[in-house]
């Protein structure tokens, strides 16, 4: 992905935080503050023998984890319980990614103290942050959008908020992507973790702590799946008035929904879009990526739906991408 030097976004560390992030104190520490996977940071580390990354440990059981990327290289994966973990570098320049990659569906990450807390960066040598990606994508959905299942079974360890659908997507179309997503949430269904339904979610990151939705280029829509109670007639009202609330809050986004992997309310989404008329529909019905548990797409599947969809997203708006 491409990337500029640039100011940092935040007044804690020289780094670029990519995502749904608050500026909070925690522990009496000042920290960068997510409860959201696929959330990230970025940095440039120059004339550096190391660079010393330290996160507070908030899981309530199994540690969280977090994947870091230098210039690009396979991510190594680091347990936040473990930290601060410490990069030995040679001097010359490079770029550093950490994305929040997994924590546990027991953390209660809506009561403001369980999530990512990013406390400090230290290095001998220079850092300067960098933007990442030349377009924004912002992905609203559940587990599956913020990448919780990807490798196997156990929770945090095998989640993978850098390499689900909407990640490799977005790496694929030179993007940004915001993440609105948690484990077990739908439009009329709490989440995991205290979390609310998705309608009270877009505006804040945890109970006590708003959230500004950012300017982007495209919203994209994968709800449904967990509201497998609603009556098709129920949906299709609650749907109708969730594309309307990110239709206001995203005024100047293109907007797409998609079908839900398992094709949950199919019938229903087909219907409603197209009375929008400047939403996309994005059938995922021929996709068929490979799953974990028949729900949440694997590593594979998710390079097989990341890649489709970045080539819908391309036929859709060749204007941006």
């Amino acid at each position: 992905m491409n990337y500029q030097v640039t100011a940092a976004n935040n007044a804690i560390m020289p780094a670029y935080f990519q995502g749904r992030w608050a500026q909070k104190t925690l522990k009496n520490t000042p920290v960068m503050f997510s409860t959201n996977l696929g959330a990230e940071f970025w940095f440039q580390v120059k004339q550096a023998s190391y660079v010393m990354i330290s996160l507070l440990d908030l899981a309530a059981t199994a540690s969280a984890w977090v994947a870091i990327q230098i210039d690009g290289l396979p991510y190594q994966r680091v347990p936040v319980k473990t930290m601060p973990f410490r990069l030995t570098l040679d001097g010359r320049p490079h770029v550093i990614r950490v994305v929040m990659s997994g924590n546990t569906d027991l953390d209660p990450v809506w009561d403001g103290t369980s999530g990512f807390a990013v406390e400090a960066l230290q290095t001998d040598g220079s850092l300067q942050a960098v933007k990442p990606g030349k377009h924004s994508l912002t992905f609203i959905g559940d587990s599956i959008t913020a990448g919780c299942w990807v490798a196997g079974k156990s929770p945090a360890r095998d989640y993978r908020g850098e390499a689900n659908y909407a990640a490799i997507a977005s790496e694929l179309l030179n993007a940004r992507n915001v993440r609105i997503a948690y484990s077990a949430v739908g439009i009329n269904k709490p989440g995991r973790g205290g979390v609310p339904p998705l309608p009270n979610v877009l505006t804040a990151i945890d109970r006590q702590t708003a959230w500004q939705p950012a300017a982007t280029d495209v919203v994209v829509l994968n709800v449904g799946t967990n509201d497998g109670l609603e009556s098709a007639t129920s949906f299709t009202a609650l749907l109708k008035q969730f594309i309307n609330q990110v239709q206001r809050l995203y005024p100047n986004s293109r907007i797409a929904v998609m079908v839900p992997f398992n094709q949950r309310f199919d019938r229903v989404i087909r219907t409603v879009v197209p009375e929008f008329m400047t939403v996309q529909l994005i059938e995922t019905a021929d996709w068929e990526p490979s799953t974990t548990d028949g729900v949440h797409l694997d590593l594979a599947g998710s390079q097989v739906a990341g890649r489709q969809l970045a080539e819908v997203l391309e036929k859709l708006y060749p204007e941006i991408f």
